[in-house]
């Protein structure tokens, strides 16, 4: 495998936007049900900002693995929520939180992503040992502190994008380790895919993972330009 098969690119969708509307003003790339869901988060700007130019730099990133016959493209959605441009094309995912969005286009597999801002975490000890559990279990995340809030967040990105990867969404995956349901975690019937999965170094105050059946030994994250000179050098 081939870091040129694995593209990873954070999106500060705030500073990006002017740059994202331009660019879809000059080459519309949104599908309508893309404009449909903008419509429909009205009630909120920010959201409906954030949403729209998380969608546009989404488009603009698989445009360059893709081309462009992607442009408007209705992405196709399996049962457990993970979009796909079809077969025989690359494999993405995107996260979003606050004013930032992760995205993941892979050659070789389906791959989930996750994204979290830091913060401080309303939930019992009993939950958060089992986030963490579960993280170590799946992921071998190793020593994260229950009690700290970065850590438990650091296990649920992990979490998340495993989900994600395998297709299945994260309660179905939380039921399966016994975070939610009342129960410890369950005795399998028989044995998980193996995924991997990696911490993704992005800027403070967040923390990501990525998951796919095989990752790169080291993964590099880049950074979606702000300004309009820079972004055909990035889309290089």
């Amino acid at each position: 495998m081939s870091l040129r098969d694995l593209d990873v690119v954070f999106v500060d969708l705030d500073a990006s936007r002017a740059l994202l509307e331009h660019e879809e003003a000059s080459t519309p790339r949104l599908s309508p049900s893309d404009r449909l869901r903008v419509d429909r988060l009205s009630g909120d700007p920010v959201r409906q900002a954030r949403w729209r130019a998380s969608r546009i730099a989404t488009r603009i990133v698989l445009e360059r693995w893709a081309g462009r016959s992607v442009r408007g493209a209705e992405f196709e959605i399996a049962a457990g929520g993970r979009p796909s441009l079809g077969e025989g094309l690359p494999h993405f995912n995107v996260s979003h939180t606050a004013g930032v969005a992760l995205i993941a286009v892979f050659r070789s597999a389906p791959v989930g992503v996750d994204v979290e801002c830091q913060r401080t975490l309303s939930m019992s000890s009993e939950r958060r040992r089992r986030i963490v559990a579960a993280a170590d279990d799946l992921a071998s995340v190793g020593a994260l502190n229950p009690e700290s809030d970065i850590d438990v967040l650091r296990a649920w990105v992990r979490l998340e994008a495993i989900a994600k990867a395998r297709g299945s969404g994260i309660g179905v995956l939380l039921t399966e380790e016994g975070v939610i349901g009342g129960a410890n975690r369950s005795a399998r019937e028989t044995e998980k895919p193996s995924l991997a999965s990696a911490a993704l170094d992005v800027a403070p105050p967040y923390v990501a993972a990525i998951a796919a059946d095989t990752l790169p030994s080291a993964i590099s994250v880049r950074r979606f330009p702000a300004r309009a000179e820079a972004l055909q050098d990035f889309l290089r």
